[in-house]
């Protein structure tokens, strides 16, 4: 087995062999945010690479262990004693009318533009749904359904079930103007298309991280076939993590 590790932390040993560049496992220090940051860096080796998380700040999501469990660790790594949950990224492609940029996200992508009212366009499987208007969209498949969606109100979703949900932020809804107003969870098989109609001053996040993309026009997403693996304790699930980050 070889291992790479990511994070703020100066040095680390584990009875395997390093291997930064082609990792079996990738040892994430840090919380949420420091784990997105290692899946970003080997996302184009998330068929090879598991991750775990060892949480050393107030919240990690997917960080089933603490630095104290180290030697727990390596155990379990080398007796094969442990549960791997992967999940569905969400693959999205950028669209100016020139150029097309195309990534992946854990958590979500967000177009908002906190100076002017955006409008915008939603089409499901090629066919208008709404014209939105307000100050933008998050787009999460289920993995994200607990970070950014779950602020704005959106729904949690088991990342078992194969689903990309599209959730408004701050949209106007009067007697002119109507919205759906409310998340809406789509199947696997959905494909979205964000037709932006004002492309000044608009900013795009992936997994909060600002993208820069100058005139965007269209925003394309679906659930990815790609997966991420995260190496979790055994008999601990999704709505364990939840109640924890949550309810606890």
């Amino acid at each position: 087995m070889k291992y790479a590790y990511y994070g703020m932390i100066q040095s680390f040993e584990a009875p395997f062999e390093y291997d930064e560049n082609d990792p079996d496992v990738v040892f994430s220090f840090g919380g949420d945010g420091t784990m997105l940051g290692a899946i970003h860096k080997y996302e184009e080796k998330l068929d090879k690479v598991k991750f775990i998380g060892i949480n050393t700040g107030r919240l990690g999501f997917f960080n089933d262990f603490n630095l104290e469990e180290m030697q727990d660790i390596f155990d379990i790594l080398m007796k094969g004693n442990y549960e791997v949950d992967r999940y569905n990224l969400l693959e999205y492609v950028l669209d100016n009318g020139e150029e097309t940029y195309r990534g992946y996200a854990v958590n979500e992508i967000a177009v908002t533009n906190p100076i002017h009212t955006q409008i915008i366009d939603i089409f499901i499987n090629d066919k208008l749904f709404e014209t939105f208007r307000g100050t933008g969209f998050l787009i999460s498949p289920p993995t994200g359904s607990t970070a950014y969606n779950k602020s704005l109100g959106g729904s949690v979703i088991d990342p078992n079930v194969k689903a990309i949900q599209l959730t408004e932020i701050a949209p106007i809804n009067n007697r002119v103007y109507k919205v759906l107003s409310s998340p809406l969870v789509l199947s696997e098989k959905a494909k979205l298309r964000l037709d932006v109609k004002e492309s000044d001053h608009n900013y795009i996040a992936v997994d909060g991280k600002y993208l820069k993309f100058k005139q965007l026009k269209n925003v394309y997403a679906k659930l990815a076939d790609k997966t991420v693996s995260f190496i979790m304790k055994k008999n601990t699930d999704f709505f364990d993590r939840v109640r924890r980050a949550f309810i606890e």
